[in-house]
C-alpha cells in the first residue's frame, strides 16, 4: 500500500481549512466567540427567516452540530429562538439579540482584516479559480 495522504485533495483542503480556522479563532478568543459561531450570527443577521436547517445548509454541518452551537450562542445571550407560527409551528426562528449585534460589530474589524489578509495572498484570478474549484468539489 502506498502512503498517499499528502497527495490527497481532501487532506490538503482539510489542512488548509484547519489552519485558517485556528488562526482566526486565536484572534477571536478574547471575544469568547469562535469563527463558526460568528459565521452563524452573520447568517442570522443577513438572511431572512433563519432556522436551524438553514444554518446547517449554509455551513455544511449536520443539524445536531448546529443545535449545540445554537445552544451555546443562546447561553451567551447572542440569540433567541422564537416559535415560527407563520411558517411552521414545529420550527423555531432564530433572532439576534442586541448582545449578538454587538459581538458582530465588536469583531467586525478583526474578521475583515483577516479576510482581507487571506485574499491579498491571491490575485483576483486565483481567488476566482479557487472558488470555482471549491464549487466543483462540493459534494
Amino acid at each position: 500500500m502506498r502512503y498517499a495522504l499528502k497527495d490527497s485533495i481532501a487532506y490538503r483542503f482539510m489542512k488548509g481549512a484547519n489552519s485558517i480556522s485556528q488562526n482566526i479563532n486565536k484572534k477571536l478568543h478574547p471575544d469568547d466567540i469562535a469563527i463558526e459561531q460568528r459565521a452563524t450570527l452573520e447568517i442570522i443577521k443577513f438572511e431572512s427567516n433563519v432556522n436551524q436547517t438553514t444554518i446547517a445548509k449554509f455551513l455544511g454541518k449536520d443539524k445536531t452540530t448546529i443545535s449545540r452551537s445554537l445552544n451555546s450562542l443562546e447561553k451567551k445571550g447572542f440569540i433567541v429562538r422564537e416559535s415560527d407560527i407563520e411558517n411552521d409551528k414545529r420550527s423555531n426562528k432564530i433572532v439576534l439579540t442586541s448582545k449578538g449585534e454587538s459581538i458582530l460589530e465588536d469583531t467586525f474589524e478583526k474578521v475583515t482584516t483577516f479576510r482581507e489578509s487571506l485574499s491579498s495572498k491571491l490575485t483576483n484570478e486565483e481567488r476566482d479559480f479557487l472558488f470555482k474549484i471549491f464549487d466543483k468539489l462540493e459534494l
